[in-house]
């Protein structure tokens, strides 16, 4: 993991984050003699070690690594993967805040933006493309509407142009938040079997059960790993984020500009359509999976996605 620290970062509500941290990931060709540079954007609970090969890998290391051989060429491409503004993977986060409850509120602009100051920092003037899944997915549609740098192409996985959630829904998550860090251990039992009913609404425990592994065995050890790692305060305010999340209009008026390509599986629970009525002129290419492991698809069986993403790009 790579780690740079810029004075501030202004923020729409008109707060700022001073100093602030970014940490990201990088796989294939070295920025210097790159012939393609992606930007590829993580999960909201997901860290950007998104590849094989870092020293002290997070509990998620290499959750993109069938795509590594399937899309990227390693030899001529650099694969940048920033941690999300917010999130506990070392950019900053309520968990390094001095009071976490009070970490500023941010928008999925305000990230982009962030990435925006990092790439600048790292005299990156374009981008070949930008790729998200799900939390990435909306930060991939900001940029689509709203380049701060330049792109080819954006690719949009398990995601839409709106949010989902509610502002109850963080209340809650910044309650539980607050009863973590007093040691309730109610509150300890909550969260993790949370962690665990996502790891089933995802479609995690599916493949585990095709798959012939023990399911209740591993999603135990998976909900440990991540609870070991995350936090529920950088959770809230992502959270957060998402929920007031909505750039619908923006893209149905979008006229030329970047292409985007946006799939979905039609078996997620969370985003399980792209039929969004968007007129011919916002370049806007829409494609369906009929996956069997929900949101989960994209990386459980990337080889329902890989060739439409290859081809677009």
């Amino acid at each position: 993991m790579f780690h740079e620290t810029f004075a501030s970062l202004a923020l729409a509500s008109g707060q700022e984050i001073a100093p602030v941290r970014i940490a990201w990931a990088q796989h294939g060709a070295p920025l210097a003699r790159a012939r393609r540079v992606y930007l590829l954007l993580h999960g909201i609970t997901s860290s950007p070690q998104a590849f094989l090969g870092d020293p002290k890998p997070a509990f998620d290391a290499g959750w993109f690594q069938a795509w590594a051989g399937g899309v990227f060429d390693a030899e001529h491409d650099c694969i940048l993967m920033p941690n999300a503004l917010g999130s506990c993977f070392g950019s900053s986060s309520p968990l390094h805040y001095p009071d976490p409850a009070g970490f500023p509120a941010f928008t999925i602009e305000d990230t982009v933006a962030f990435y925006a100051q990092w790439l600048r920092a790292l005299a990156v003037p374009a981008l070949d493309g930008v790729i998200g899944y799900s939390y990435g997915g909306y930060q991939a549609f900001q940029w689509a509407v709203a380049p701060p740098v330049p792109t080819a192409k954006v690719v949009v996985l398990a995601s839409a142009p709106k949010g989902n959630g509610s502002e109850a829904d963080v209340d809650a998550l910044r309650g539980l938040a607050a009863r973590l860090d007093a040691n309730d251990p109610q509150a300890r039992q909550a969260w993790r079997a949370q962690r665990l009913d996502t790891l089933r609404h995802y479609g995690y425990a599916d493949w585990l059960a095709e798959t012939g592994e023990p399911v209740a065995a591993r999603l135990d050890a998976a909900a440990d790993l991540w609870l070991a790692e995350f936090s529920a305060w950088s959770l809230a305010c992502l959270r957060r984020a998402a929920v007031r999340f909505d750039v619908r209009d923006r893209l149905r008026g979008k006229m030329g500009g970047i292409p985007i390509l946006w799939l979905v599986n039609r078996g997620d629970h969370l985003f399980p359509t792209n039929e969004f009525g968007a007129p011919p002129q916002a370049r806007l290419q829409c494609g369906t999976v009929h996956g069997r492991f929900g949101h989960s698809s994209p990386v459980l069986e990337p080889e329902l996605w890989m060739p439409a993403v290859r081809a677009f790009l």
